[in-house]
């Protein structure tokens, strides 16, 4: 290979290169961009659903047992029930 070959190449990576490297790095930027902001919505979500299952574990410490039980109707047993009143 002579010399003008070689520079002929060099010349024709320098003129493609950079605006290569330059649409790479744009697309990079928005992509680390987006990725930020999914981690952060993410890292929301999972302290939501922390703060939701605290609230719940208090709330079922506060509710009577048979609520607790797994299977268990959310309805009270019958004899926790309100009467009726009884109309004249």
């Amino acid at each position: 290979m002579t010399l003008r070959y070689q520079l002929r190449s060099l010349l024709i990576l320098l003129a493609v290169l950079p605006p290569l490297l330059a649409v790479g790095w744009w697309k990079y930027s928005a992509w680390r961009e987006a990725e930020r902001q999914r981690l952060a919505r993410e890292q929301a979500y999972q302290d939501l659903i922390r703060l939701v299952d605290e609230m719940l574990e208090k709330q079922s410490l506060a509710t009577p047992t048979f609520r607790n039980q797994p299977g268990a109707s959310l309805l009270p047993p019958n004899s926790q029930l309100p009467k009726p009143e009884a109309r004249p």
